[in-house]
């Protein structure tokens, strides 16, 4: 039914923009990557119909005016699979940080016209989504895939079971609703996929994403030596040849600042529904604290979470095998809900952050300052509007961010001397009342100190007002914070002398409104 509509759209667009009268039945477009990020990009549709399809390139858009375009090439690899006839056009020697216009034209005539952008070379902050498990609720699919084309991130790290049973129908629906993080200006955002275990083998992945190795394990770099991404496969031995790999990449990349890594099974899964995965405990998770490696993405439980940052222990205080690490330790997030049938968050540890069970995906950015990951709650895309073109960073209106009472963002410095970084702020919450409070994060005042921990980010300097308001909106209290610099803070309060009850804390910069909380004393 996507296909159908991508092929409606494309009829429309010739009725209105051209005077031809046929047009390509290239469809189920993606983009991924087989070599540099910043210099590359593999191109795949699926050819429907038509013969002899050549692919047109150029920096500037020129429609479907095909002579105008400064460059073309054929596909370079074909192949049959999943029911559909996938074409690739490997593309090399490109410019970082450029956006390509493209238009493929066959024997029947020439698609809408779409375009890409190669990530950036040098150090510059970058947006992603990262996220999996898609496999059996479209309608919760295709929500998570709509806000992919209105975040417009540099890229998609997805970890794997797109589909439940690896079957070419599937293949074509998934493919169909994936046509949705097309944005309104056709441009595709790349994925960078890994193989979960309703994937039945390497060759589902590597022939319709041009993975180009056939293990489906590997790793890029993106804006130079700011961040490398690590994609491994929980589906094969993580041992022998694949840890011997992981360990000497992470080895000869001991200069890039920021390291991630995505792969489907979760080491510890936060639902009693899925087992430990030893196996990737015992030849992973050391390499992960060993070399730094910062953010891990987890899947396949189908429930959300975050760990605070941990490491590899048996020793006292460790649960699991893991211990708290504020210094050194790997955060962990998770795990799955793309779509995939949700389940019960009920196996939290010592050194979880939060955990919830909700259709979700991470929003995750990342600049020499550090890393900050958010996680969106993708049911409410309905009234999510296009983030602007020009700052993939704002938070567009409409958004939902889960709000434990961990708090909204999860910050990872490894520089404490590194200025912070601009961050947008939340648009505000909506108005309430003394009787709906709930939508804030809460607050409890730590027992032997009486203190809470605030946290916030300010987009710009500015003077600050913090206040405390009962239950009957009575202001209990007030401090001024003068000449605040831009950026994240985390502060603590002092509640012990205030009567118990229930209040709320609001934290302001002149008339706007930046964060609210709740306090249960």
């Amino acid at each position: 039914m996507q296909g159908l509509k991508l092929r409606i759209r494309l009829f429309i667009f010739l009725l209105l923009g051209t005077s031809s009268s046929a047009y390509a039945i290239a469809d189920r477009f993606r983009c991924t990557w087989r070599d540099d990020p910043a210099t590359s990009m593999v191109i795949g549709w699926d050819q429907l119909s038509g013969n002899d399809p050549v692919l047109y390139y150029s920096e500037k858009n020129h429609g479907q005016k095909v002579s105008f375009y400064e460059r073309s090439t054929r596909p370079g690899y074909r192949i049959k699979a999943k029911g559909m006839f996938n074409h690739f056009v490997r593309l090399t020697g490109l410019k970082p940080n450029t956006v390509y216009h493209f238009i493929v034209k066959d024997s029947e005539g020439m698609s809408m016209p779409l375009s890409f952008k190669t990530a950036p070379d040098t150090p510059e902050r970058l947006a992603i989504i990262a996220g999996g498990d898609s496999r059996n609720h479209r309608d919760a699919r295709r929500k998570a895939n709509r806000l992919v084309a209105k975040l417009r991130p540099h890229f998609v790290m997805f970890a794997g079971d797109m589909t439940n049973n690896d079957t070419a129908p599937e293949w074509r629906n998934w493919f169909d609703d994936w046509q949705l993080t097309i944005g309104q200006d056709g441009r595709i955002t790349p994925i960078v996929v890994a193989r979960g275990n309703h994937e039945a083998s390497n060759k589902s992945v590597s022939t319709i994403f041009d993975v180009k190795n056939p293990g489906i394990f590997y790793g890029f770099n993106f804006a130079g030596d700011l961040l490398r991404i690590y994609t491994l496969n929980s589906l094969i031995p993580p041992g022998g040849k694949q840890r011997s790999w992981l360990e000497a990449d992470l080895a000869a990349h001991e200069q890039v600042q920021w390291k991630m890594a995505q792969y489907h099974h979760s080491i510890r899964p936060h639902t009693a529904k899925k087992p430990e995965r030893n196996e990737l405990m015992v030849n992973w998770a050391p390499l992960f604290y060993k070399h730094q490696v910062n953010l891990v993405v987890e899947s396949d439980a189908h429930v959300v979470k975050s760990t605070h940052p941990i490491r590899p222990s048996r020793e006292a205080g460790s649960e699991e095998g893991f211990i708290r690490d504020d210094e050194r330790g790997t955060v962990y997030i998770g795990e799955g809900c793309w779509g995939a049938p949700l389940r019960t968050n009920n196996d939290d540890k010592s050194w979880t952050r939060a955990s919830g069970s909700f259709n979700q995906f991470k929003w995750i950015f990342v600049d020499e300052y550090g890393i900050e990951v958010r996680t969106v709650k993708v049911d409410s895309e309905e009234r999510v509007q296009d983030a602007a073109t020009t700052n993939l960073f704002s938070v567009p209106a409409g958004l939902e961010l889960w709000q434990p009472e961990s708090g909204e963002v999860i910050y990872i410095r490894n520089d404490k001397t590194a200025p912070p970084p601009a961050v947008t702020a939340a648009t505000p919450p909506k108005k309430t009342n003394a009787r709906d409070w709930s939508q804030f994060p809460l607050l409890r005042p730590d027992a032997a100190t009486g203190k809470v921990r605030l946290e916030y980010a300010l987009a710009e300097a500015c003077d600050l007002t913090i206040l405390l308001i009962d239950s009957n909106w009575k202001e209990i209290t007030r401090a001024k914070l003068p000449n605040q610099a831009k950026g994240p803070y985390a502060k603590k309060m002092d509640t012990s002398k205030i009567p118990a009850g229930k209040y709320l804390l609001v934290i302001k910069s002149g008339k706007n409104i930046l964060k609210r909380y709740r306090i249960d004393k």
